[in-house]
């Protein structure tokens, strides 16, 4: 599978509290457009999503720009979030959570 049909990070504090995954800039088109839905499956079921988007000031007030996320419960920090294209099916999406490992024990 090439790189590019997999998008893998891990999660910070931030996505945690906000029940969300975060998608990098330079991986945007990985997923389908903004505010169109799709379907993520993860342990077998399937729900809707979408790429969502929300202003930000974090560079400062003179560097106004957005953050671009998708809604994932669930997680916690240190975990790793692996999304893979589903080749077999339109815009589906498998979505596996590696818990860190120190919620393992």
């Amino acid at each position: 599978m090439r790189p590019k049909d997999v998008y893998s990070k891990k999660i910070t504090s931030e996505e945690e509290q906000g029940g969300y995954v975060i998608v990098l800039k330079d991986r945007l088109s990985f997923f389908p457009a903004l505010g169109r839905r799709f379907q993520m499956i993860q342990n077998g079921r399937s729900r809707r999503a979408m790429l969502e988007s929300y202003p930000c000031s974090c560079r400062g007030p003179e560097l106004p720009h957005s953050h671009f996320f998708v809604r994932v419960k669930a997680l916690k920090s240190g975990d790793r979030v692996t999304v893979r294209k589903d080749s077999k099916s339109g815009p589906r999406y498998l979505l596996q959570i590696q818990m860190h490992p120190r919620r393992s024990a």
